[in-house]
């Protein structure tokens, strides 16, 4: 077995281990029951998640702190942009300690709006698009989608939309080249990202396995920063942006920026995988919506929107109450969290007209599937940008359907949603 297709193959493993994590017992398609409590239960007392023995952040450990589910789109939406009287710190429980509470998602007030501030441009839509013809476009075509193209046939998890990704953002951050890293870098995101367990048996293995790979991505990260710092070649990378950024005064150190490295990490492949997955699954089984991209590919930027609208990677965020704090004629008191509902309140009939359907020329009001308000994904533009330019490129394989010698694949999970295999064929 060639060291390429062994690491594709420890990727998918613990691609598919993060999966059924994230799925507990839940049913496959969880939006019906999600129609009904948002209908008659709102604003529901305990986690949703709890029930199906999924990995909440809201109540990480499950050691009784008093949880609200919301499956409303506007109460959702008003929680996400109010970061005065809804707190992020909680996201940072379980795999935080993973990464050194290192997160920005799980930062609050000044801290995050500092941060987020000094972050930020590299990651603007003007930066990534002068990316796209010159680094993202080059690594999905030649590394990727032509390689596949000859064999007819492919599995698009395992050979395509587990490694682009990483593969795209270890580029854009400025590291060589080493498609042995790039399996190692993902394989250890995904490990961090599986530590929290329902089970606190199962979870004292997993978080292990999750700490060391935190440990491990940063050892991996930290010589390269000091080999580019020492070399003083200046590039227009993210890592010649931090290693020149100022921070009060102060210049980040080595060990620093491998802190920030780590926690970019772990977004930048695993929520841009399962996107574009679920994007993918979604339009194969419309093979109409799937040739009227192929023949007018100005929508292929709706297509992504109503997708991650339709069935969201990140079906579930949590924030903590900092006063009390009445939702729906409900109570939440200081210091109660609430486990928010995304993937429920995408589908609001309140707000979306036939919210089930896939419909490429829906009216479109704020979509919630990268967050919303200061919270907001930092990288949902090289997300976005990432997969437009690979549905691009597969839009160009003729034909391109469902392989009818292995079963058709369904969306699983309460909360990071995904398929194990998405088995296609195409005309050669």
């Amino acid at each position: 077995m060639s060291d390429l297709h062994e690491g594709l193959e420890t990727l998918a493993k613990d691609f598919h281990a993060v999966t059924d994590t994230y799925a507990g017992t839940a049913v496959t398609d969880p939006y019906p029951m999600f129609a009904e409590l948002r209908a008659t239960t709102p604003v529901m007392k305990g986690d949703i998640l709890d029930r199906y023995r999924v990995p909440s952040q809201a109540d990480y450990a499950r050691q009784g702190r008093e949880v609200h589910t919301l499956f409303r789109y506007n109460d959702v939406y008003n929680v996400l942009k109010d970061d005065e009287n809804w707190l992020s710190y909680i996201m940072a429980d379980g795999f935080g300690a993973s990464v050194d509470n290192m997160l920005l998602t799980a930062m609050d007030g000044e801290t995050h709006h500092k941060y987020r501030a000094l972050m930020q441009p590299p990651f603007l839509m003007p930066t990534v698009r002068r990316m796209m013809d010159a680094l993202i476009k080059p690594i999905i075509d030649n590394e990727y989608v032509n390689v596949m193209r000859p064999d007819g046939k492919a599995d698009l998890v395992r050979d395509f939309s587990l490694p682009f990704p990483i593969r795209v953002v270890y580029a854009f951050f400025g590291f060589p080249e080493d498609n042995e890293s790039v399996m190692k870098f993902a394989s250890w995101a995904l490990r961090i990202v599986a530590g929290p367990q329902y089970d606190p048996e199962v979870q004292k293995i997993t978080m292990a396995a999750s700490m060391e790979a935190g440990i491990q991505l940063f050892y991996h990260v930290v010589p390269i920063i000091a080999a580019r710092r020492a070399s003083g070649v200046q590039r227009d990378d993210l890592l010649g942006f931090m290693i020149n950024a100022d921070l009060d005064g102060k210049r980040f150190t080595d060990e620093e920026i491998g802190h920030f490295v780590r926690m970019l990490l772990l977004a930048a492949g695993e929520t841009t995988s399962r996107s574009f997955i679920n994007m993918m699954v979604q339009l194969l089984e419309r093979p109409d919506v799937l040739e009227k991209l192929r023949n007018d590919r100005s929508l292929i930027g709706k297509a992504i929107t109503e997708t991650m609208r339709r069935d969201p990677t990140a079906g579930f965020l949590a924030r903590a109450a900092a006063k009390d704090i009445e939702i729906g004629g409900v109570l939440i008191k200081e210091g109660t969290s609430v486990s928010l509902s995304i993937g429920s309140a995408n589908r609001d009939p309140e707000v979306y007209e036939r919210p089930d359907e896939l419909w490429l020329e829906r009216p479109m009001r704020p979509v919630l599937s990268f967050g919303f308000g200061p919270h907001m994904c930092m990288g949902m533009h090289i997300a976005r940008v990432e997969m437009e330019v690979a549905l691009n490129s597969l839009l160009d394989l003729p034909n391109l359907r469902f392989d009818p010698a292995f079963p058709k694949p369904e969306i699983r999970g309460m909360n990071l949603r995904g398929v194990d295999a998405i088995n296609v064929i195409w005309d050669i």
